[in-house]
Formats: C-alpha cells, structure tokens, sequence
C-alpha cells in the first residue's frame, strides 16, 4: 500500500509539472519521497541541545521502505547497465575485455546532484522547525536510529571519495561530508548510546581529506579546526585518540604541500602538536616533510631552521625515544635548505659551507654519536648534488675545484663499496654549472675536460655517465662565457662534435635552438674584430637551412637578440635595425610568428645610443615612440620598461644634440607619470636619474643651452635627493662635473654644492674613481676636503689612503667611470 503511495505522489507531481523532465528516474524517487515526509519535517522543536522529534511510526516505516526502494531501483538500473554491456561484448567477441577500476565508494552510481538530494533528505530528519505542537507526541533528539547512523557514515565515505576536477563540487562534498559529522557528533553530545559502535577517527579523517581536496588556504585552516573538534569532543577516548594519527598525518600533509607564505610555520606547529598527542605513532617521516616545507620555503634562514629540527631528530634518536631515528632523507634535506640559499644573504654566503659541514656529519657518524646507524646515512647522490648546487650559488672564486675534489671523492667512495653514490649524468653537469657559475677564467676549459672524461667512461662501459643535451649546452655556454679569442672556433667545435655524435648513436640528444644560440653567444662575446659579422653569418646559414628543409631548427627570438645585441655594442645600429626588419617580416613571408620583444627593440636602442650618427638620439626616441604605439595597440611583449627609456636618456648624453637636457628631463617626467598611473615596470631608479644628470653635465654649446642644463641638473639631483631611491656614485660624480663645468668660477654656490655632494657622497659610501676624478678638477675644493688623507696632490688617485667606509657601497670600483 505505502508503495502504491509513493508511485501515485510521483505520478502526480509528474503530471502537474514538467521541471522534473530532464531528472532522472531515482532523482524523481527522491522528490517524491522528500514531499511525503515534509509533514514529519514540521513536527521538530528547536532547542540548543535537546530537541523533540514527532513519532509517526506510520512515516517512518514509509520512510524506510522508500529508502529501500530508491536503493533498489538503483540497483535494478545497475543490472540493466551490466546486462547491455554484456550482451555487446558477446555481439563483439574480437574487442578485448575491458578491466573496471573496482570502487569501495557507498553510493557510486548515483550523480552527484543525486548524492546531494539524499544527504539533503537525511539531514532534513533532523532539522527541527522554529515551532512545534505541544500536543504531538515528541522525542529527545538523541533518539536516532542506528540505522541512520550507518546511513550518515556510508554519506560521508562517498563524500570524501568523490573525485571532479569542478572545484565547487570539491566544495559541496567537503560541506556535505562535514554537516553529515557534525550531525553524529550532536547525536554523541546528547547521549546517544549507540554513537559508539559508528563514530571512530576514520570518519574524521575523510572529512578532513574532502576539505583537502579543495586545494584553497582558508579550507586548510578549517581542516586544521576539525582536530580541534575532534580532541574536545572525545577527549579522554582511546578509541578516537589512539587512531587519530592519520588526521593529523593528512593535515601536516596538506601544509607541506601549501604554498601560502608562513605554511612552514603552521607545519611544525602541528609536527609539534603530533609529538604530544601521539607519542608512539609519530616517526621521521614527518619530521622530513616539515623540513623539506621550510627548505623551499625560501626564507632566509631555512638552513637553520631545518637543521634545528634534524637536532631535534638526533637527540631523540639518542635517548631511545620510539620511532624518531633521522635517516639519509633527513640529512638530505637539510643540505637542501642550505643549497636553496640566496646568495645575497648572510646566511647565502656561508650556505655551501654549512652543506658542506652537514655532509661531514653523515660521512662520520660515529662523532656525532650515530654510528649505529652509519650506514643508513651514508652520502648518496642526492647530498653530493645538494652540495654542488650550494657552491654553484655560493659565488665563490675556488667553487670549481671544490666541486670537482667532491666528484673524485664521489668516485673514490663508490669504488670502497658505496653504491648509492656512483657519479652519473646529472652530477658532472652539476659540476658543469658550479663552473659556469664561479667566474672563474678556467672555466670553459675545465668544463671541457669534464666532457671529454664523460666521454672516456662512457666508452669504456659506464652508460650512467652518457652526456646528454644538458651537457654540451652547459660546456658550451661556460666557453662563451669565458670571453677568450677562440671560444667561438671552440664552441663551434663542440657543437660538431655534438652532431656527429648523435648521427653515430653515441648520444641521444641532438643539437638543439638552446645549443645553437649558446654557440651564438660565444660569437656575440668573444670581442674580437668580426665577431658581430660571423654572428650574423650563423644566424643567416642556420635561418636559409630551416627555410630550405635541410634543418628542423628555426631561429628564435633570443637568436635573433642575441645578435643584434652584438650589432649594438659594435654601435652598428643600421645592421641591427635590419635584422629588426628582417625578424619583423618573417610572419609576412609565411615563416612562423617571432614577434620582437622589449629585449629586442632595447638592444636596437642600445645600438643607437653607442653610435656615432649624429641623429642617434631622434632615432632612438622615434623607436621608442613605436615601443609604445605597438603596447597601447594590444602587443605586450613590445612594453616600453625603464631600460627602454634610460637607454635613450644616454642616446642624447652622448650627442651634441641641442636642448638635450630638456630631453631627458621630459623622458623622466613621462616615466614617473605612467608609473603613477599604474605601469609598475616604469618604476624610476638611480641609472635614470643618473643618465639625466649625465646628459647635463656634458651640455655643450650656447650659454643659454649650459644655463638649462644646469637648472635641469639641479632639479633632478634635489628630486633623487628626496625621494627614496638611494644615490650612487656615478650621480656624484656626475652632480660635481656638472657643477664645475656648467658654473662660472666666480660663483659662491659652485664650491658649496661640490663640498655639499661630496661630503654626502661619502656618507653613502659611494666615493668611487669617478667622483675622485671629478673633484680632484677642482684644486681647491679637492685639497680642503682631502687634506686629511693627502699629502700630495700629485698623488695618483688609485693611491691614495682613504677610509675605506667612504666606498663600501660603490658596487664595482673598477667600473666607476660613467662614460
């Protein structure tokens, strides 16, 4: 009879509407059901902890048989689905058997709109309404069933395991999963005896891993309350407490992951939190995730921070403290944190040699008293290239041969018996880069013996060592970086021997744009006479053989840069805005898109401003003017930035172009007004202000033109003066030519705005060559200021005996003249 209800309710609202004709047939089950119990919704009294439930056991036996018809339906269409599929592949016997993943999830076959509908029917069993009978029978709201407890766990189950790529049903299951927690744990606060047999940590554990899924920093933190909830709500319930390692396990997981600013932070906070409640479960591995969090954390200190909690690990090992032994990953770990070091810090500096010290620890474990586990802290190749990537970073002069001492001890290690350390690819092209990073003048040299010996066991039977892409790029780029006569014959050499190798199988990689814009580069540095031209012939041979078909490689971008920024240093500005035409119109020809960047279009301004056409600096200021035209028209990548602009500032300081001065105070004035309405890459800096002050202090021609000069000067070094851009050498050096020559001798303000500059120059520490060549123009002046530290004025300047805090700022002393 109930059954017959239901099918004519459903029947009748079918009829009366069309919105259910896109719903599928359980979804209509679900509705039906939903209106047959909305009496039974209406009948609930509110109160804050207690609440009374209307027992119409005639709608509740409905309720339970619709339910299990609403399940067997579904079942039946599960049936129907199995039935079809088998009866094609009996149609197609040839199709191979496709394997289902099998899932554990309550609920699979239901939409997740259907999932919703359910959760929301259960749920509104227990949502009291504002205002109840007080004739009806009622009940206290600790009164359900356990067959709804099952219902509400085998909910939360499916919540937690729905898997959608739709982030805002990542959302709903989190919330769905939680409302379905929070109604058992109402159900426990009011005493419901039979909570016991349901209410474990799993389930706290899948609400937490569906809030995790979220991937969202404020639904991280919620996650984190959730184990607040937990610890109050069973506090003192070995059941909860004893099982609750994988809540905590999956949240510090999930700050691990997080890449919110201060997560690390938050992570050892819950390490610790772990610690006190869950004595015996904890073990390293969550020791080594927090510090991996802080190692790429990049805060300044993350060395020491990761290190201070292996010190934690190491001194728990030693007092027998269950699970807590630091293992090979831990040590890693830290030499990680200090490899990731920014050399621009204190702590940066220092950061290869405190690698390096951590390493020493796990070679001799016996000093720091681990030597019972020695051997499972033996140095692999991860610490070895940790260490690597710390001395390439650490700017060091002798990084070099310290990495290759490092290699050979690698080797030697590995020949004692130690076989998670043997060298292979990815550590000779560590050693490789650390080269190319020391500055020193070995090395392209040393780069290519290491190739050569790569070459030499590989030969030999050590495949590990098989030099890749990787490695002649690197080699190759550390030639060209070496600036020497020959390392463009050298570099061509390699890239040779690179297609030779890869024609005979001996490597895997070929050449690629990477390699040939390396060989490019040593061309463009080499410095010799011709080197533009034969950097120009390349890009020719390598451009023709790709438009013939002999060659897959097409010219790029940075191919293109990196030769007319050859043209430029030459001052050969025709020849780089010709390869500019030329890069621009390959579109046109039908080759693919290689549209000119803001690199491109500053090196053709470069090029004019190191010509000697005496309209270099109209040139480059119609350049500019296009830069612009080309941005505000929709190309970003042709966006004006403060090279664009200081790079024609000294177009101008270096003509004698008439009313320059003005010029360049006009081009700092338009920077600061669209750095003011928003373009943060036309920010003013101190190469600008002193690009200007350089363009007035070689003013030439009519006094008139010497007078705006000046007044031009003066206004711009009192603006930097006060702003908040720190002053540097070539502005004082510049300030005081600009004084001595722009003012008449006679004039009362000249010697006072000299010793002015300069005695604030030295309290910046920016007392450079330039600024003593100015001053010393000045006799007077040069004596009165010096004559602490001079005792002839005959002296050759780089002799003289000054404070040395009068230049601690001036960041390259021998490049401190300005023109």
């Amino acid at each position: 009879m109930l059954a017959l209800l239901s099918v004519l309710v459903w029947a009748q609202s079918v009829v009366s509407t069309d919105a259910f004709s896109s719903i599928s047939s359980r979804s209509r089950g679900l509705l039906a059901y939903h209106e047959l119990t909305s009496n039974r919704r209406n009948r609930i009294q509110v109160g804050p902890l207690l609440a009374t439930k209307g027992s119409d056991r005639s709608v509740a036996a409905e309720g339970d048989t619709k339910s299990s018809s609403l399940k067997a339906n579904g079942n039946k269409s599960t049936f129907k689905r199995r039935d079809n599929r088998s009866k094609q592949r009996s149609n197609n016997s040839k199709s191979p058997r496709r394997r289902h993943k099998r899932t554990t999830r309550p609920y699979a076959n239901y939409s997740t709109e259907e999932l919703k509908q359910l959760t929301e029917y259960h749920l509104s069993k227990s949502i009291p309404s504002e205002k109840t009978n007080d004739n009806q029978d009622t009940t206290l709201i600790g009164d359900m069933s356990s067959e709804q407890m099952q219902e509400f766990a085998k909910l939360i189950s499916s919540w937690s395991k729905l898997t959608t790529n739709n982030r805002g049903e990542r959302t709903l299951a989190a919330e769905m999963s939680e409302q379905c927690l929070l109604e058992l744990i109402e159900e426990k606060l009011a005493g419901n005896e039979r909570i016991k047999q349901f209410m474990n940590a799993d389930m706290y554990h899948s609400v937490i891993r569906a809030w995790l899924k979220t991937n969202s920093h404020v639904d991280l933190l919620h996650a984190t309350s959730l184990l607040d909830l937990m610890e109050r709500t069973h506090k003192g319930e070995d059941k909860i407490s004893s099982n609750s390692i994988r809540c905590y396990a999956t949240v510090l997981d999930g700050w691990c992951k997080s890449r919110y600013n201060g997560a690390e932070v938050k992570a050892e906070e819950l390490l610790h939190r772990m610690s006190q409640r869950c004595r015996g479960d904890i073990d390293v591995r969550y020791y080594n995730n927090v510090m991996n969090r802080i190692a790429v954390s990049g805060k300044k200190d993350a060395g020491k921070e990761a290190e201070r909690l292996l010190n934690v690990l190491i001194e728990s090992y030693k007092k027998g403290k269950g699970n807590i032994v630091p293992d090979r990953n831990s040590f890693n770990t830290v030499i990680k944190a200090y490899a990731r070091a920014s050399t621009n810090t204190k702590n940066g500096k220092h950061a290869a040699k405190d690698a390096r010290r951590i390493l020493s620890m796990m070679e001799d474990a016996s000093s720091s008293g681990l030597g019972a586990i020695a051997k499972d802290i033996e140095p692999d190749k991860v610490s070895c290239t940790s260490i690597l990537t710390a001395w390439a970073n650490s700017g060091e002069r002798d990084a070099g041969e310290k990495a290759e001492q490092l290699l050979q001890r690698m080797e030697d290690m590995y020949s004692r018996g130690n076989r998670v350390i043997k060298p292979d690819t990815v550590t000779y092209n560590a050693v490789i880069k650390v080269w190319g990073r020391c500055g020193s003048y070995e090395a392209g040299k040393r780069s290519e013996a290491l190739l050569s010996k790569m070459f030499k066991l590989y030969e030999e039977g050590n495949v590990d060592v098989r030099p890749d892409d990787v490695t002649f790029n690197s080699v190759i780029h550390n030639i060209a970086n070496s600036n020497e006569p020959d390392s463009p014959k050298r570099a061509n050499r390699l890239l040779e021997q690179m297609e030779q190798s890869y024609e005979a199988g001996n490597i895997a990689a070929k050449p690629d744009i990477i390699t040939y814009n390396s060989v490019l580069d040593a061309f463009a540095k080499s410095g010799r006479p011709g080197a533009a031209a034969d950097a120009q012939e390349m890009l020719d041979n390598l451009e023709n053989s790709f438009d013939s078909g002999v060659w897959n490689i097409e010219p790029d971008v940075y191919s293109y840069n990196i030769v007319i920024s050859a043209w430029g240093k030459r001052g050969e500005a025709h020849k780089a805005v010709a390869l500019l035409d030329r890069m621009s119109s390959r579109p046109m020809k039908g080759k693919a898109l290689i549209k000119p960047d803001t690199t491109t279009y500053n090196s053709v301004l470069n090029a004019w401003s190191q010509s000697s056409d005496r309209n270099a600096p109209v040139k480059a200021l119609g350049l500019l003017e296009i830069m612009f035209r080309l941005y505000e028209g929709g190309d970003k990548t042709a966006q004006p930035d403060v090279l664009s602009i200081s790079t024609v500032i000294n177009a101008f300081s270096k003509s004698r172009f008439p009313g320059k001065a003005r010029e360049a105070r006009n081009l700092l004035r338009r920077m600061k007004k669209l750095y003011e309405q928003g373009e943060k890459k036309m920010r003013p800096n101190v190469y600008v202000y002193a690009a200007v002050l350089n363009t007035c202090a070689y003013a030439f021609g009519r006094n008139e033109e010497k007078e705006e000069a000046l007044k031009v000067g003066i206004e711009t070094y009192e603006e930097l003066q006060s702003s908040d851009i720190e002053a540097n050498h070539v502005v004082y050096g510049s300030f005081i030519r600009l004084c001595r020559k722009l003012m008449p001798i006679e004039d009362a303000r000249r010697n006072h705005f000299i010793s002015r500059a300069f005695r604030q120059c030295c309290s910046d520490g920016m007392v450079g060559e330039y600024v003593l060549k100015q001053l010393r123009a000045v006799p007077d002046v040069y004596t009165s200021m010096l004559q602490s530290y001079i005792v002839d004025v005959d002296v050759p300047i780089e002799d003289l005996s000054l404070p040395p805090k009068w230049s601690r700022n001036v960041k390259d002393k021998r490049k401190t003249r300005f023109r």
